[in-house]
This record gives structure tokens, sequence and C-alpha cells, in this order.
């Protein structure tokens, strides 16, 4: 910000919420010297590394909250983190639950548009959002506790810890307010910044459905308040 000129943009490729590959590229101005988003799209960037990778197979560095090595690299990541403990034991038995799922489908609605699927769950999934790297590479969305585990596959696969699981009812759900909304194009969403106090001080991208706007859950977000000048 310090850096840019009355009539400059930063076009930066952002996190949308504290998980791996949950992310949309703004296109940020100045008003009045405080950081505004003019635009987003969807996006995202491959992590640097030492050696050549199947970036497919590439751990993230940051925000996994579980990682099984063997016998192929899986990972998760939780929106509950900071319910778990320090050991991380219910991320784990999270992972194990889908690694070893009691019940598995197809979603009927193929093919998926995950761009817009991995930022709506962000507003549909709130702390129950998660997403993994399961065997393969294969990456997956979707709703889980210390006790059960629901995701969509990218390859429109749905698994899950049991046919009756809440998690699943849960998944399930998020995805038909997903369809009810028309699958929304990046402009659909209400970008706004955040400013945070963390070790690197900033600004935060977070999302919402615009003023007015059906989020597929009945809710409509209410009009945009001015701010006093």
């Amino acid at each position: 910000m310090d850096q840019l000129t009355p009539d400059g943009r930063i076009v930066a490729c952002l996190p949308i919420t504290a998980q791996p590959s949950t992310t949309l590229i703004a296109t940020i101005t100045l008003t009045a010297g405080r950081p505004h988003v003019e635009a987003i799209t969807f996006g995202g960037y491959a992590q640097s590394t030492a050696v050549p990778v199947d970036d497919a197979l590439t751990i993230p560095a940051r925000w996994v909250d579980c990682i099984l090595q063997q016998p192929e690299p899986a990972w998760i990541s939780i929106g509950w983190r900071d319910r778990d403990d320090r050991q991380r034991s219910g991320a784990r038995a999270t992972l194990n639950l889908l690694l070893h799922p009691g019940h598995s489908e197809t979603y009927a609605r193929v093919p998926l548009d995950w761009q817009s699927w991995t930022a709506y769950s962000v507003i549909a999934g709130g702390h129950h959002r998660s997403i993994a790297a399961l065997r393969d590479g294969i990456r997956g969305i979707g709703h889980t506790t210390e006790t059960s585990a629901a995701m969509i596959l990218t390859d429109s696969t749905i698994i899950a810890d049991s046919s009756d699981s809440s998690s699943l009812a849960a998944l399930r759900t998020w995805l038909d307010q997903w369809e009810r909304v028309g699958r929304p194009a990046a402009n659909w969403f209400n970008p706004t910044l955040v400013l945070n106090d963390d070790d690197l001080p900033g600004w935060d991208l977070r999302i919402n459905n615009h003023p007015g706007q059906d989020d597929g859950q009945g809710r409509i977000a209410p009009p945009a308040r001015s701010t006093p000048t």
C-alpha cells in the first residue's frame, strides 16, 4: 500500500479463509489511504518448491492440521482447529474417516465448477468447512466434526463416514444451496478487506453475498451501511 501511486492498482492472489487452496485474485485500489477491492476473479497460485513436484501432491506450507505420510501423503485442514487439542487428534480422526469412508456416491450434477464451489463453500460452511488431499492427491471440500466427515471430491465423488452421517446431510444441504444460486461466478460474491493485527499486520480478504442477494440459504444480505464522513 505504501508503494502504490494514487491511480495505481494491486493485483494479488489472496486467501479468503485460513485454509489452503482457497483464494481469489483481487484488484485493489486506495481510497483516502484505505484499500478497496475493485474487482475479484477466480484463481490461485502454485507454491514454489526447491525441487520439481506434482503440485496435486504438494503439502501446503500453512493451515494444515494433520498430515499422514504413509503409504501416500494425505492432509486435512479443518475450520474448527481452535477447538481441537494440541495433538490435533480431532483432525487426525477426521482424516482417517475420509481415508476409510463407509459410504460413497457420485454427485449427479456434473461437471463440477470447482472454483465456484470452493468460494461458495466458505460462505455455506463456516467453521465446519474443511479441505483435504486424499490418496493420489485428489482434493475434497466438505463438512467435518470430530466424529463425522463428508466431502465432495474433484472427480465428483462424495464420500462420508456413513450413509446416515450428519456431515453428509450438511454437505448435501450446502450443495443444494450452491445449485440454487446458480453456481455463482466471481462477481456474485461481495469482497471486503478486514484489518488484522497478526504478526504481520495487514488486511484479510473476506467474502459474503451482495446486499439484497439470497445466499442460497434463504438469507438476504442486509443493505451496506454508509460510512459517516
